[in-house]
């Protein structure tokens, strides 16, 4: 029961997010190989799994960002404003203004809402975070 409460605590300091069920499976398949190749990432998107709501596809709202849409969003406490299309890793390499599904940025942006803020720790103890300041959907 402890760890259920503790559980409860730390999502509720996190932004609510909402992922496609269509694309919950192929989400899923990420996380499970980053466990084994980037553990803190996979660790990362499996949180945000368990926490997030699923919904249809064409019932996710147009301000949160999904896999294959492109968000803006202000990285760090330096304000820089990035644009950014979230893809799953086999469509984000070595493309310009991609981000993996399978980075810890990927990860932060799934299923945000235009507004939202979300903070996380890289694997060497440092803190990041972005807030999501616009959404294109583009499929």
């Amino acid at each position: 029961m402890a760890i259920i409460e503790r559980m409860t605590e730390a999502f509720a300091d996190l932004p609510p997010i909402v992922v496609a069920e269509e694309q919950f499976d192929e989400i899923c398949e990420v996380s499970e190989l980053l466990i084994d190749a980037i553990p803190e990432v996979g660790r990362f998107l499996e949180r945000e799994l368990e926490r997030a709501r699923l919904v249809p596809l064409f019932r996710v709202p147009l301000d949160v960002v999904t896999v294959g849409s492109t968000a803006e969003f202000i990285f760090g406490a330096t304000g820089r404003v990035e644009r950014l299309a979230l893809a799953l890793p086999e469509n984000a390499v070595s493309r310009e203004g991609v981000v993996s599904l399978a980075s810890p940025v990927g990860v932060a942006l799934l299923g945000m809402k235009i507004g939202n803020t979300i903070s996380w720790n890289t694997r060497y103890g440092d803190q990041r975070s972005l807030k999501v300041i616009g959404v294109q959907r583009n499929r």
